[in-house]
């Protein structure tokens, strides 16, 4: 939504944990689309911003993967293999179309059962010690099962900005909504098509 890659990554639009991890690459369908996620670091700095880790075990992976540099980098990657996942299965189900439990089910397999909650300075998070450095894909992988076992699956919504490509859950009562953000695509939106019209009819 924004190149600015420092404030998209502060940008949730989506409203759900899962769908805003999706939306870690800015202008997704455009020519020039943008990593938002281009280290391990910046995956935390994510996860810090969104709250979905407790502070203290975010600090403990900090520590963690600066000693373990290639395990990071390694986590990264299947955080994007699990993020393209996700991704293809919002595509399909805003759509209508139907999703690929299996990897789903294959990852749910893999990782812990969900923790209990513990209450933070901005939220209650799931209460992860910081301890492994897949952490900050769990409570992703669990906020998409929350939204496939709820009606969240059927208003799923692609931001209509040419080449944004940011995904959203519409809680609109008559599920309208066109925009990420109406401020900020939709504004740029209008602002682009009234001058296509005006360029038009010239």
């Amino acid at each position: 939504m924004s190149r600015d890659p420092v404030r998209a990554l502060s940008q949730f639009y989506g409203g759900r944990v899962a769908i805003d991890f999706v939306n870690t690459v800015d202008w997704r369908l455009s020519d020039d689309p943008q990593e938002l996620l281009a280290d391990y670091a910046t995956l935390l700095r994510w996860s810090e911003l969104r709250a979905t880790l407790p502070p203290a075990a975010i600090k403990r992976l900090r520590a963690l993967s600066a000693k373990n540099p290639e395990a990071a980098e390694s986590v990264l990657e299947e955080a994007r293999k699990l993020r393209a996942e996700i991704c293809r299965d919002v595509a399909a189900l805003s759509t209508g179309d139907g999703v690929d439990l299996a990897s789903v089910n294959r990852r749910l397999g893999a990782a812990p059962p969900q923790p209990r909650l513990v209450k933070t300075a901005a939220r209650h998070v799931h209460d992860l010690p910081g301890k492994q450095l897949e952490e900050p894909l769990w409570p992703v992988l669990w906020s998409w099962t929350a939204v496939l076992t709820s009606d969240d699956a059927r208003r799923l919504g692609l931001c209509q900005a040419k080449g944004c490509g940011w995904f959203f859950v519409d809680e609109s009562p008559n599920r309208s909504r066109a925009w990420c953000s109406s401020e900020g695509c939709g504004n740029r939106e209008r602002a682009r098509r009234a001058y296509e019209k005006k360029r038009n009819s010239a």
